[in-house]
């Protein structure tokens, strides 16, 4: 079924690159030749060989021609059945009679000699298919065509036969991301919020958010041009842009507003609002440039590294793009609409308002409804977006005062609590500065116990068994073997299926020797609840009349529990309080929790252990990932090359033993490269030339009597099963009576093997790998505890100490280590190179060096909340993170440019109006600049930090790496603003109190030489 029937239709799903057979038995006619009869009949095996390759063909005969009719001439001899082999004639006795083959030959069906087992729940043997995907299809659709092709394969199997799902991605990939969309919808929230708190005017926070939901539609539209998917780091890329991306806007706005609030009715509106644009717009184009270029490290990862983060950069870059786009065109236009206090011009009469309102309220939901009258296929969502469209327009219509920066009761707070601590700043700027130098210092000490890894551990969903046994294992062993351990697996409340596998499946893509286990663990979610149909009065309404009542009144509610994790109890400090007591506090700090992957994978280890079997814990696309680019399926290997194969064996030995003694090393395992065994037969040349035979002649023997030949195959329809020869079982499993295999010399002589060759049993290499054209032994390190960057720095040591390596042997540190170490040096290359551009393009905006540095200087005091909020979260340096960290960057620089703008334009009004002659005046337009513009700065900030938050409390598939991203870069923005607040303010300060002394030190010489 699975390899004539199921396997065709799956192959021609598009997409799909092979089906690959797992499992089970392949049919096989087996020829089982009695030696003693072929001595007999006076036979060789040869001759038996070559009769039953002529007695299965069909020819051609070209054509005749009858009764003016074209006839094709066929002769038909293909095997079709048991009673065609045994009929088959190998030749005549002294008395003419035909000797067949069922004469002397045991002849049946049986099973193909198999490399593979597959099983299913640890109730036994399973019959697979693995299908697998061409490279860069999408495979959610792959996925999706081929569950619809089993769907309709499923009525046409056999009575019995029923086909189940045991490793399916698609529910990691829409898991992911969903919960990508679900964060990206609370960043939308979140910012909207933030500029309407600030803003107090709904008009004027539309315009400022109105880049994010246009912005990220033009980001998808990238992807979609450049065959970008949506996954996990693509839209990533997206989600940690979605606060940077309204920045532009915000500041367009709030200084709109304070333009408009100076006003004195001088100027028209359109003109107000164009010179407030004006005014910072080129800053924000710079800052968004540089945000943009700031994450040019990412575009220059190569291998692994460069596919996980490469989409995340490009959509990233698609989004701040389409925000600048944004900014510099339709925002001025849409401020001049929207910024205003009344939308409808003075000039509209009373009905023409009433007639405006009417169709505000009414006009979108009455489409909607006409359309669903007339039968129009509307989806579920229409009548929902119709009335959000007209609550829009009617929040638009209300006349709304735009409220001065001093007058907002946010706004007053912060400048109430900011005002002094700028003051004081600027009476010690130079304590100021060592203080925040301090700081920096001070952040050593987390950086100096922060681990590394190449990527944080994605929960996908599902675990893999992935142990290893010694070289040699039979395959009834192995079969046993695998069933027992998914048995036990099975056994707990949060699995909910095993796969096992053991050996290799029917693909030139699967190598795997018997040695190998793979079970794939698929687990239940947290909990289970029944899924509960309930009847309510619109449910047979249409479903675009029903949507906005499904959410008041849902259609399915949860029943029971059907399944649900273990749950641990936890100490608290209230655990011992009586319970009325210590409820309010339970509320926020549970007792109870679900165990965690980790936990279970550490209770699966302690149960399912069997003598020489070392375990691995893994998930099934991240080895996946490891084998095809490292090969080495835990996070550490190490790999010992060299020339000689037994060498190589004894120093992974020594290596295993000594890395087994290392904390943090939860497995060590080195692959016995000799541990193969072997049957010899070594021929000798001067006893086989006495008979006339070559070793050709006796290898043939060897081949198809011993180890059994398949020498041709049978066609029924469009199956092909082979037809095999050889011995039977029981002459050819003893060493004693394989020495009596009869060959056939030239003469008609039968001569026994052992004459012929020297028999044995030895050791040898059951595989042997090599890389770079040299053989190499792998040690497999599996961890627990401790991150890969530290362990393998400890452990380079310890085994430098205890392993001398011979001359012409090396060893190399493999695994995510690997990885790890090749995106560090490339970052170590690139990030320099991009500092430099950011400062060019500083002095570019400022033409001032001084400035540049200003801002460059500042960048590190990101660092100090992004290092500090890692190692309260216990989280390790990884790609990720750094990746948050370059983001960061452009965010830092960003921050600081604004700031240097309103201090700048200050400065500059006050020098051309002939205040700034003293350090008096000085303080008073930093006082200005800070203090009084402190509004925009909080804005930009808040709208990045505060709509990075959902990511960092979400616990869904695919938050891991995004977490690892956020976290620097919130905590980063925390330090990097508080000291951006204070720091460059005091900076300023020394800075242009120079400039001022020396200004004041010219006039009085100038005033002395007169």
């Amino acid at each position: 079924v699975q390899d004539w029937f199921l396997r065709y239709e799956l192959v021609s799903v598009p997409g799909v690159s092979e089906v690959a057979g797992i499992g089970g038995f392949v049919k096989q006619y087996q020829v089982e030749v009695d030696p003693n009869k072929l001595l007999a009949y006076d036979l060789s095996i040869e001759k038996v060989k070559k009769a039953i390759l002529r007695s299965n063909r069909d020819v051609g005969g070209k054509l005749v021609e009858m009764a003016e009719t074209e006839f094709m001439v066929r002769g038909l001899g293909y095997i079709t059945s048991l009673q065609d082999i045994e009929q088959i004639a190998v030749g005549v006795d002294r008395k003419g009679t035909p000797i067949l083959l069922k004469n002397m030959a045991d002849i049946h069906l049986g099973p193909e000699l198999r490399r593979g087992i597959l099983e299913w729940d640890g109730e036994g043997e399973a019959v697979g298919g693995i299908v697998i995907i061409r490279y860069g299809e999408n495979a959610l659709e792959v996925i999706k065509k081929v569950q619809d092709k089993l769907k309709e394969l499923q009525r046409g199997l056999p009575a019995g036969v029923v086909i189940e799902e045991g490793y399916n991605r698609a529910d990691l990939i829409q898991s992911a991301i969903h919960t990508l969309k679900s964060k990206l919808v609370e960043e939308l929230t979140v910012v909207a919020l933030i500029c309407l708190i600030f803003l107090l005017h709904f008009r004027s926070a539309f315009v400022a958010i109105f880049t994010l939901p246009v912005g990220i539609l033009m980001a998808f539209i990238a992807m979609k041009i450049l065959g970008i998917n949506a996954n996990i780091m693509s839209l990533s890329g997206i989600a940690i842009a979605i606060g940077v991306m309204v920045d532009a806007s915000v500041v367009l706005v709030e200084n709109a507003h304070k333009h408009l609030a100076r006003d004195t009715g001088k100027k028209n509106h359109t003109a107000i609002i164009l010179d407030s644009a004006k005014e910072v717009g080129p800053a924000l184009f710079y800052s968004l440039l540089i945000i943009t270029v700031s994450f040019m490290p990412v575009f220059s990862l190569t291998e692994q590294s460069g596919r996980l983060f490469k989409p995340l950069a490009y959509t990233k870059t698609f989004a701040m793009a389409a925000s600048a786009v944004l900014a510099i065109t339709i925002v001025p236009v849409l401020m001049t609409f929207f910024v205003r206090e009344k939308t409808l011009p003075p000039e509209t009469t009373p009905r023409q308002r009433l007639v405006i309102w009417i169709l505000s309220a009414a006009g979108a939901p009455m489409l909607v409804i006409a359309g669903g009258i007339a039968g129009l296929k509307l989806p579920d969502w229409s009548l929902v977006a119709a009335m959000a469209v007209s609550l829009f327009a009617l929040i638009c219509l209300v006349p709304q005062r735009i409220i001065e920066e001093s007058k907002n009761p946010l706004s007053r707070f912060f400048i109430r609590i900011y005002r002094p601590i700028i003051h004081w700043v600027l009476k010690w700027p130079k304590i100021t500065v060592l203080i925040a130098l301090v700081l920096l210092g001070i952040s050593l000490f987390p950086l100096s116990r922060l681990g590394s890894e190449f990527m944080p551990p994605l929960n996908e969903g599902s675990l893999l068994y992935m142990p290893t046994t010694l070289p040699g294992i039979s395959i009834t062993k192995a079969r046993e073997l695998l069933q027992q351990t998914d048995k036990i697996i099975q056994s707990f409340p949060e699995v909910q299926h095993t796969l096992g596998k053991i050996g290799r499946a029917e693909t030139a893509t699967d190598p795997a020797p018997l040695s190998m286990i793979e079970t794939t663990i698929t687990l239940w979610p947290l909990v289970v609840y029944e899924q509960i149909p309930v009847k309510r009065f619109f449910s047979s309404w249409p479903g675009w009349l029903k949507e906005p009542f499904t959410w008041a009144w849902p259609e399915i509610t949860n029943g029971k529990i059907l399944h649900q994790w273990r749950r641990k109890k936890i100490e608290r400090f209230f655990s011992s309080w009586p319970t009325w007591l210590k409820k309010p506090f339970s509320l926020i700090w549970p007792e109870e929790r679900h165990i965690t992957v980790n936990e279970l994978v550490e209770n699966l280890d302690q149960v399912v252990r069997f003598p020489g079997v070392t375990n691995a814990w893994t998930m099934p696309i991240k080895t996946r990932i490891d084998m095809l680019s490292t090969g080495i399926k835990t996070p550490v290997g190490i790999k010992v090359m060299g020339p000689d194969l037994q060498v190589l064996t004894d120093l992974g030995a020594k290596i295993e033993a000594v890395v087994g003694q290392i904390p943090g090393t939860l497995s060590a395992y080195s692959e016995r490269i000799t541990g193969g065994n072997y049957l010899d037969f070594k021929i000798r040349r001067d006893q086989i030339a006495r008979y006339g035979l070559t070793v050709g002649d006796v290898q043939d023997t060897i081949v198809t009597a011993i180890g059994g030949q398949n020498i041709t195959y049978t066609v029924e329809g469009l199956e092909r099963y082979p037809v095999n020869l050889r011995y039977s079982r029981e002459l050819r499993d003893n060493i004693d009576l394989l020495k009596g295999v009869l060959v056939t010399a030239p003469t008609g002589a039968h001569i026994p093997l052992a004459q012929l060759a020297y028999i044995s049993i030895h050791k040898g290499p059951a595989a042997i790998k090599t890389e770079n054209s040299r053989p190499t032994a792998w040690i497999y390190v599996d961890l627990k505890g401790v991150d890969v960057g530290t362990y393998v720095e400890k452990a380079k040591k310890v085994v430098s100490q205890e392993v001398k390596l011979p001359t012409g042997y090396s060893m190399v540190w493999s695994g995510q280590y690997e990885y790890m170490e090749a995106a560090r040096k490339t970052l170590k290359l690139v990030i320099p190179l991009t500092l430099v551009i950011i400062f060019v393009l500083l002095y570019m905006h400022f033409h001032n060096l001084s400035e540049a540095f200003i801002v460059m200087a500042s960048l590190p005091f990101a660092l100090v909340g992004g290092v500090w909020l890692l190692y309260l979260l216990d989280y390790n340096l990884s790609v990720a993170v750094v990746v948050g960290f370059i983001a960061l960057a452009g965010l830092a620089a960003e921050t600081g440019v604004v700031m240097l703008v309103y201090l700048d334009q200050v400065f500059d009004r006050r020098s051309r109006d002939g205040t700034m002659k003293s350090a008096g005046e000085l303080q008073d337009a930093i006082m200005e600049g800070t203090v009084e513009r402190v509004r925009p700065k909080l804005m930009t900030v808040s709208t990045t930090l505060i709509g990075l938050l959902p990511i960092m409390w979400g616990v869904e598939t695919g938050s891991e790496v995004m977490k690892r991203i956020a976290a620097p870069m919130v905590g980063g923005l925390i330090s990097s603003t508080v000291l951006t607040l204070v720091i460059i303010p005091a900076v300023y300060a020394l800075w242009k109190g120079r400039g001022l002394r020396r200004e004041e030190l010219r006039v009085k010489s100038g005033q002395w030489a007169v």
